[in-house]
């Protein structure tokens, strides 16, 4: 008899356990999706990593600006919420992804098979590429003028402008920088002699620092930009592709892809990224 009571009090306690860690924020709260959770707080919390001309830069009033956080904030708008910024190493921005510190990441990442196995992507919501920028007084017309034995190659970590550097070249030495202004100064202090990096940004610097810095004819390599969601939230994949649709050309994107890339008025309202 008292065993059997005994019993009954082990599956009881048992069920008590289970129902309460459920009530702290177990398994139930996991399985939310990321627009589940996005809509119920009422904010969207996206990583970034600012320094990407003119995708997420910081202003002179501290507020970062760009062309990734407007979409940011177009999607935020969307599920009705609003837009909490994070700042992060772009190599740590994936870490910070799926250790849940971050919604989504909007940096100006390139979809490639290697990051799929590690997070989600958003359709491709911006095409470019990788440029290569010299200091203006060089002689040098393409990146095969210095790849070679004693020349360096300045690339900012974990980018695709790493990726590709260590693919396409065979002589010259590979310096890793932390952050693209870090690596484009290097070439303008002569630490460098050229650095590989996304298209947009190496114009806009090379706009900025005009006289100073060049960006050469031609890309390395294609790439198509997306936003990282967490690994198998597909129900967040489907609806923000479904926004994008509806986004990308309409009014709203054009005129920010208008000042963004289009003009330069904004230059001097950003802090300067040497």
């Amino acid at each position: 008899m008292k065993k059997w009571l005994l019993a009954i009090v082990m599956v009881t306690m048992v069920i008590l356990v289970g129902c309460g860690s459920k009530d702290n924020g177990g398994s139930g709260d996991s399985s939310k999706s990321t627009v589940a959770k996005v809509k119920e707080t009422k904010k969207l919390v996206i990583g970034t990593n600012a320094g990407y001309y003119p995708f997420e830069m910081i202003d002179k009033e501290g507020k970062m600006v760009g062309y990734d956080m407007d979409v940011a904030a177009a999607i935020a708008k969307e599920f009705g919420a609003t837009v909490e910024v994070k700042q992060f190493g772009f190599d740590a921005l994936v870490p910070a992804l799926k250790s849940g510190k971050i919604d989504m990441i909007f940096a100006g990442m390139t979809i490639t098979d290697e990051r799929k196995k590690v997070v989600e992507f958003a359709d491709s919501y911006y095409e470019t590429g990788q440029g290569v920028m010299v200091k203006s007084d060089t002689d040098v017309k393409d990146i095969k003028d210095i790849d070679k034995k004693g020349k360096s190659i300045a690339v900012q970590i974990g980018t695709t402008g790493a990726i590709v550097a260590k693919k396409e070249i065979k002589n010259a030495e590979i310096k890793e920088f932390e952050d693209f202004p870090a690596g484009a100064l290097a070439v303008q202090q002569g630490q460098a002699d050229a650095i590989v990096y996304d298209e947009p940004a190496i114009k806009v610097y090379s706009l900025q620092n005009e006289g100073k810095v060049r960006a050469l004819d031609g890309l390395l390599a294609s790439d198509k930009l997306g936003i990282a969601i967490q690994k198998g939230d597909d129900e967040t994949v489907k609806l923000v592709n479904k926004f994008l649709k509806k986004y990308i050309g309409s009014d709203e994107e054009k005129a920010s892809k208008a000042k963004w890339f289009e003009n330069s008025d904004w230059l001097n309202k950003v802090n300067s990224p040497e």
